[in-house]
């Protein structure tokens, strides 16, 4: 009786062990994508400078809906240079917030809209 109890509290310290592991490459994993994407960022940063360019990166923020909004008008008072036309940007947020016609938005709901800005943040 007590072998099986032992071979099962045994293999349920294993078990905490190997979820330990497996959450210790897991961090370790997402730091080092952390810092890669961090210095590609100052790589791209350094680059633009040395070209006279401004760097610019892409955020994203939050936006509630209003009476009367429409995707393409949030578009044209929210996008930049860094998009070809109004309908890649509304197709972007479309994409983001997964709905399904760009007819499909109402009154106080919540879309994530894309922008670019020159600040690290």
């Amino acid at each position: 009786m007590d072998k099986g109890r032992n071979e099962i509290i045994e293999r349920a310290r294993q078990r905490r062990i190997n979820e330990k592991r497996r959450k210790a490459k897991l961090a370790i994993s997402l730091i080092a994508v952390m810092l890669i994407g961090t210095f590609a960022l100052s790589i791209r940063s350094f680059a633009n400078e040395r070209n006279g360019e401004t760097a610019s990166y892409k955020y994203y923020k939050t936006y509630t809906v209003e009476n009367g909004d429409s995707l393409r008008r949030i578009a044209k008072d929210n996008m930049s240079e860094h998009y070809s036309s109004v309908d890649k940007y509304v197709s972007e947020v479309v994409s983001i917030n997964h709905i399904v016609s760009a007819s499909d938005i109402y009154t106080g709901q919540t879309l994530i809209i894309p922008y670019y800005s020159s600040e690290v943040k």
